[in-house]
């Protein structure tokens, strides 16, 4: 299950990063090319996660996995994540 998580995660970071890329490549403006969790979620969830723990380096890791990076990088390491995790377990 988790292998195919992890699959499914690779192949949809893959199709938004594919029209991320030919968004900016045609200089189209529209809302694959600034996609980022915080957009997805909204900005007062956003807020509310990160003000949530009061570890200063645990709340700028998160604003920067929030706010700045493309969901598409988010989606191809979750999926990398899931398969290494994949590796370890045993399925019977």
């Amino acid at each position: 299950m988790i292998t195919r998580l992890g699959i499914y995660s690779l192949l949809a970071g893959l199709f938004v990063g594919l029209f991320t890329g030919i968004s900016k490549f045609m200089e189209i403006k529209n809302f694959w090319v600034d996609l980022t969790i915080s957009k997805m979620i909204g900005e007062d969830k956003s807020e509310a996660i990160i003000g949530l723990i009061d570890v200063v380096f645990v709340q700028n890791s998160l604003d920067y996995l929030i706010y700045e990076l493309p969901f598409f990088c988010f989606l191809l390491g979750i999926g990398l994540i899931f398969l290494i995790i994949s590796l370890f377990l045993k399925t019977h």
